[in-house]
């Protein structure tokens, strides 16, 4: 939960924001659009129902506003996960990233002898990628039933300790604009997985504009 207040014509953001695997933002980590650009807004007029209205007005405005985008967010929460967990992989398997190089993001139980060759071969790389054709027909057609993204990539990667990343995301910083929200996170393992990854999502909270590195 978070509360906005107005402060010498800025607003500023107080609490945390749960953004599931992406991380959970706090504080000042929450930006916002300068407050003209709010005022400027399709929904605060729609929702206010009048444009001349004070600080204080937009500050609980924005209050109930990111508070219920965050209630949104909760309620779609494993699509969400999933996508990111998708983008993550895509990156990883496009660099040949040697996680097995990183102790903490392997489960050496479950490594093949030769990671190099076994690890990103063309079977796991097709099924995956079949899940994730799957999960991107489901973001687009919400009446397609989502596969478990997840799931399958814990079944077909045994050797990644998906657990240890998820654990060791870092959030920098979120922003709230009208109808878009944007993350930046990273991981505390170096540059091999995330390094600043960024992603817009819409006002459906469909990703559309990852960037990685």
């Amino acid at each position: 939960m978070v509360k906005v207040y107005a402060q010498d014509g800025e607003f500023e953001v107080e609490g945390t924001f749960n953004f599931g695997y992406i991380g959970v933002f706090k504080d000042d980590m929450i930006e916002i659009d300068d407050p003209d650009e709010i005022k400027d807004w399709d929904i605060t007029s729609d929702v206010l129902g009048f444009e001349d209205f004070s600080d204080d007005q937009i500050a609980e405005f924005l209050t109930k506003y990111i508070n219920d985008l965050e209630t949104r967010v909760q309620n779609d929460i494993k699509r969400i996960n999933d996508m990111f967990l998708m983008n993550m992989y895509d990156d990883m398997e496009g660099c040949g990233a040697e996680f097995w190089e990183i102790p903490e993001l392997t489960v050496a139980s479950a490594m093949p002898s030769d990671p190099e060759e076994a690890v990103y071969s063309d079977e796991r790389m097709s099924e995956l990628g079949s899940v994730s054709s799957a999960l991107l027909q489901s973001q687009r057609d919400r009446s397609v039933k989502a596969p478990d993204f997840e799931a399958e990539f814990r079944r077909i990667y045994p050797m990644f300790n998906l657990d240890n990343l998820i654990a060791g995301i870092e959030p920098e910083y979120m922003h709230i604009s009208d109808c878009h929200t944007s993350f930046q996170c990273s991981d505390k393992f170096g540059p091999a997985l995330l390094c600043a990854a960024y992603d817009s999502l819409d006002e459906h909270l469909q990703f559309t504009d990852w960037h990685n590195f």
